[in-house]
């Protein structure tokens, strides 16, 4: 492809499409048409259309867009590229936690990419890297995977964290007590695979320390502390026994 703008349309408001409004660049010329609430008339005459809105949303949003030429895309890790009808789909899929009050650069958002048709890959992977990113391609199968890992290690973490500062709050300890433990628990997994890095009472079964812990907590982190000490445990024998 040579040096040609393409016009690309941005339906939605949520996360996603906030990290993409402020970082699609040239040769991509934007136009963003807001979310569900949306006022603005979608162009019918661009190369591409992104469609970043909750995944029940994306399928009427694609309706609107039956009889244009473009590339039509979602951005959902757990939706089908197929819930897109049109003859030129596919998915580009980002693998970062985003949130409008935080900004990050692209190039620590890895996408996933997925076309109908060989000839948009080019189309996809030029996207991803003019902002400063890169796109690996991935089918729907695999990709749904990718986005379950993804709930255990970032959106399942992060609810533990309210629970800690819920935890610490309450004895007027700063949350930030924790930041170098959650920096080199991060770190470690680099060198060591979580299986290895695992450490804690749950690992050694010390009931003692257990049930002191458990004496603290109320009935919803009760169950969870549980949950997740049996797991670990088992985890351990199953390693060793490998």
């Amino acid at each position: 492809m040579g040096a040609r703008t393409y016009r690309t349309v941005l339906i939605g408001a949520g996360n996603v499409a906030t990290f993409l409004k402020a970082n699609i660049c040239s040769p991509f010329e934007l136009t963003c048409v807001g979310g569900r609430q949306r006022t603005c008339p979608i162009p019918k005459d661009a190369d591409l259309y992104i469609i970043s809105v909750s995944d029940r949303a994306i399928s009427s949003v694609a309706q609107e867009l039956m009889d244009v030429e473009g590339l039509v895309v979602h951005t959902a890790g757990s939706v089908a590229m197929d819930v897109l009808k049109q003859s030129r789909r596919g998915v580009f899929y980002p693998l970062q936690t985003l949130s409008k009050k935080r900004r990050i650069p692209a190039s620590r958002v890895p996408f996933y990419i997925e076309v109908s048709q060989e000839k948009d890959i080019e189309l996809l992977q030029m996207l991803a890297e003019s902002m400063g990113s890169k796109a690996e391609q991935m089918d729907s199968e695999r990709r749904k995977y990718l986005h379950l890992a993804a709930v255990f290690c970032c959106n399942f973490v992060n609810r533990l964290y309210g629970i800690t500062d819920d935890l610490l709050a309450e004895h007027n300890i700063p949350f930030s007590a924790m930041l170098p433990l959650i920096q080199e628990t991060a770190d470690k997994v680099k060198e060591l695979t979580p299986h290895q890095a695992q450490t804690g009472p749950a690992v050694r079964w010390d009931e003692a320390v257990m049930e002191q812990q458990m004496s603290l907590l109320n009935d919803e982190q009760k169950q969870l502390y549980q949950l997740l000490s049996k797991s670990i445990h088992d985890d351990k024998l199953r390693f060793e026994e490998d």
